[in-house]
């Protein structure tokens, strides 16, 4: 037993040497961090925060790798994953931090949720031009479920009630954002391709009339 408990305490001392390596080099990161992007400082673009971040990353974990610890190369490798992990975690709530800071970020929502409004208020004044009714009353109901969103979000912003409605509305105008931007992006896409397309045959037919 007493030869046991003496094989385990070096075990003991290397974990607490990598632990204490692992603390110090996460703290310099989040220190480095704050500098960065944390507190009151201004917006950085993703682009940039990403740069820093994975600079910083790497000068903390060859700061890791300068300490000495105890346990050799395999067993401090272990830690140094586990380093890089929580790095990795602490940097995502870094970049939510400063994603909150976007003006246009925080607008995303009631930006979404008017351009709704509008663009159901015309289908509906459209359609019932035409005398589509089951139509314009169907861009009717989702314009009211559209101003609902809208007065329920600014409620729970104000109040700080409800929060998981809320954070339920911001996903939902994120989602109708992001497939409104793919979309735009497929037919730019689509747009370009086609343009490059024309081109090449005007220049093939150039070429064969001058043949």
């Amino acid at each position: 037993m007493l030869l046991l408990c003496l094989c385990r305490v070096p075990q003991a001392t290397a974990e607490a040497n990598n632990l204490a390596a692992v603390a110090g080099a996460k703290d310099s990161y989040s220190r480095s961090m704050e500098q960065v992007c944390g507190g009151d400082r201004p917006y950085m673009s993703p682009a940039d925060l990403e740069r820093s971040h994975e600079e910083l990353k790497q000068s903390c974990v060859r700061q890791f790798r300068g300490v000495k610890k105890m346990g050799g190369e395999e067993f401090c490798l272990r830690y140094q994953e586990q380093l890089e992990q929580e790095i990795d975690e602490a940097y995502a709530s870094f970049l939510k931090h400063n994603d909150g800071k976007n003006i246009f970020f925080a607008a995303r929502t009631p930006a979404t949720l008017f351009a709704v409004m509008f663009v159901m208020y015309v289908a509906s004044v459209v359609t019932g031009f035409v005398g589509l009714s089951p139509a314009a009353a169907l861009c009717n109901l989702l314009m009211g479920l559209a101003l609902l969103s809208l007065c329920v979000w600014v409620y729970v912003r104000y109040s700080g009630e409800f929060r998981e409605l809320g954070c339920f509305i911001d996903r939902l105008a994120e989602t109708l954002w992001e497939q409104v931007r793919i979309t735009a992006n497929q037919r730019e896409r689509r747009r370009i391709r086609i343009k490059s397309l024309l081109t090449s045959q005007e220049s093939h037919v150039g070429h064969g009339d001058r043949c």
